[in-house]
């Protein structure tokens, strides 16, 4: 809330400042209509004097002046004036495109000017006229009487003649035509290179850099006009192309020196654009502000403002009259461009209240400039026409802002669509070996079925067939043993090929039915201890028969070796140095042997741990004569 206070207290006090300043600036702009320019630089004689630089220069600031239609010089009717002498619409009540001609003479002493070559300089003479030395013409800026010429801002300069040139006092006319305001503006005559390099600056500022300013407004407005027709939520896009044409529209009549229609509607069109392109500067502002309502206020302004400006120039009322509703357009944007920076502020909202204030200066500076003819000596030059170049910067960091999110927003996107490209890519990968891995795992499957139905078809039919056979015919015991154990162990090799999913108490579960009949007739009783225990993942067809093959070999020792009476099978979790697994046991209650013989144990016991160790497991026999005998093998269950 603090923070918050003190921005609008800021605020507050910044539109105080405004106001103030641009109370003041009125009251110099209505005031210093009537005043007259004056110099630092007194006179050296009643119509001319001079000034040193790298060379002597004279600029008049005294003539004689006549209005008349002559085309050749008046005999009478001359008046002193001091020079720039410039007859405006404003005060002499003249209807524009009515036609008016003044003549102009200024006399100066060769001798103060030194021997080489002299060059006139003249600047707001307007707009067609001739340059008489002596009484020859030497110079016109038009070919015929229809050229229309707008040379009220444009600087020349005139080469005079060195045959023209009379070796004391020389005599300077300007004949001046308009069909609008007319005059002859500032004359200096000196040495070329200093009127020269003076001209060249004078030509810049006042030429070069204005259509190089309308130039790159325009060219903005032409590429916001295309991001609206591709982002038209975005209205103010809109305004603001509309807004820089208008204002190079309004341009022109500062640096187009030819103009292609008739030049009364062409400086009408002009003025009447100074309003009209504030109208929209002022649209585009507060639609880019959002201001509430602003698609009405625009609405009201634009049905305001061609009926104003028509009647303006149907009444030839004074064009202050268009520059006062400017001024205030502008100082109301201001107002709206503090308030909304103080409620939230940004680097664009900044820029473009910045881009308001200048306009705010210039547009003031430049009424006072139109009312008074000049501010102050050698900068008498009007503002307001480089306003594109903000226009262009502060368009340059608000979109060149959004262009750097969008861009990181862009690579943002970018980044996460490749990252997820490659997790799909990843996931495509796995995909694929899962789908191998299964396409795999079925012709294992259907070719470990195709085994099993030979091994149950045909080896297995045969032995009991065999074994069928020996009974019948009385073979020896040993033979029917023999196709007895044959059959067991088929058994035993068709149960490790079933698929246990890694199931050990399933696999021990089969192998204590397929030995409880031989268990049975040796007197044996069989007991089933099975604790909790968890898939081992490693535990396949040819791990699940060296598993089988341990405790069939276990079994077997009980049966022939044990004299037991009872056994149990089983396996519990349980870790072996702090790894996790299982261990499955066999544990007799027989009479035991000696376990020293464990050192050097037969074939038998060597393969049970040769298969436990290929299993990664560990095997240990722990026996008594009193408790029996307990084969434990421990598995890990990640291998």
């Amino acid at each position: 809330m603090k923070r918050r206070h003190r921005a609008s207290s800021a605020a507050d006090g910044l539109l105080r400042c405004l106001i103030a300043w641009v109370a003041l600036a009125f009251a110099l702009l209505l005031t210093g209509q009537q005043a007259a320019a004056a110099s630092d630089l007194g006179p050296v004689s009643k119509s001319a004097f001079a000034i040193e630089a790298s060379g002597p220069v004279i600029e008049f600031r005294e003539g004689d002046y006549v209005l008349s239609s002559s085309t050749a010089p008046p005999a009478s009717g001359w008046t002193p004036h001091p020079a720039p002498r410039i007859y405006r619409l404003i005060e002499t009540k003249w209807r524009l495109g009515d036609p008016h001609t003044l003549w102009a003479r200024f006399r100066f002493d060769r001798t103060a000017l030194g021997d080489g070559p002299l060059t006139l300089y003249t600047v707001s003479t307007r707009n067609q006229f001739v340059v008489f030395l002596n009484g020859a013409e030497v110079f016109r800026n038009y070919a015929n009487d229809a050229d229309q010429k707008n040379a009220w801002y444009r600087p020349y300069i005139v080469h005079l003649p060195q045959a023209e040139l009379g070796p004391g006092v020389n005599e300077i006319m300007v004949r001046a035509f308009s069909q609008e305001s007319v005059g002859v503006g500032r004359v200096i005559v000196g040495q070329r290179a200093e009127i020269e390099n003076f001209y060249n600056k004078q030509y810049f500022w006042r030429i070069t850099a204005p259509m190089i300013a309308s130039s790159l407004m325009l060219m903005l407005g032409i590429f916001a006009l295309l991001m609206w027709l591709q982002r038209r939520e975005e209205v103010e896009l809109a305004y603001l192309a509309i807004s820089t044409v208008v204002y190079f529209i309004r341009n022109l009549n500062y640096f187009a020196e030819d103009v292609p229609f008739n030049l009364a509607l062409f400086s009408g069109l002009s003025v009447a654009a100074t309003l009209i392109s504030m109208v929209m500067t002022f649209s585009f502002y507060i639609a880019f502000l959002r201001v509430p309502h602003f698609q009405k206020i625009i609405a009201i302004l634009i049905a305001l403002v061609f009926p104003y400006t028509f009647i303006h120039w149907y009444f030839g009322f004074n064009n202050m009259m268009l520059y006062i509703p400017t001024i205030v357009l502008v100082f109301v944007a201001i107002i709206l461009g503090v308030n909304d920076i103080a409620r939230k502020a940004s680097a664009a909202k900044v820029a473009w209240l910045a881009v308001m204030v200048l306009m705010l200066v210039f547009g003031i500076y430049d009424a006072r400039l139109a009312g008074t003819g000049h501010i102050w000596k050698g900068n008498d030059f009007y503002l307001a026409v480089f306003n594109g170049f903000f226009f262009l910067l502060a368009f340059l960091l608000t979109f060149g802002l959004r262009a750097v999110s969008a861009f990181s927003a862009l690579g943002e996107a970018n980044a996460t669509l490749e990252r997820r490209v490659e997790e799909t890519r990843v996931e495509l990968a796995m995909s694929e070996a899962a789908r191998q891995k299964l396409i795999v795992g079925r012709a294992i499957a259907d070719e470990r079925d195709r085994l099993m139905q030979e091994m149950h078809d045909g080896i297995g039919s045969s032995l009991i067939t065999a074994l069928a056979v020996a009974r019948q015919q009385r073979h020896p015991e040993a033979t029917i043993k023999t196709l007895s154990r044959a059959i067991s162990d088929l058994k035993i090799t068709v149960d490790s090929l079933e698929p246990i999913e890694g199931d050990l108490v399933a696999l021990l579960g089969n192998l204590r039915h397929r030995m409880a009949s031989d268990l049975g007739d040796a007197g044996i009783t069989c007991r089933w201890e099975v604790g909790p225990c968890g898939p081992l993942p490693w535990l396949d067809a040819t791990n699940a028969l060296h598993v089988l093959r341990i405790f069939q070999e276990a079994i077997g020792n009980v049966l022939a070796h044990s004299g037991a009476t009872e056994l149990k099978i089983g396996c519990r979790e349980a870790s072996l140095a702090d790894v996790p697994g299982i261990a499955a046991f066999v544990a007799d209650n027989g009479k035991g042997f000696d376990a020293s013989l464990l050192k050097v144990a037969g074939k038998g016991l060597s393969n049970m741990r040769a298969r436990a160790a290929s299993l990664h497991g560990n095997l240990t026999c722990e026996t008594s004569s009193v408790d029996g005998t307990t084969l434990t093998l421990w598995l890990p269950y990640a291998r």
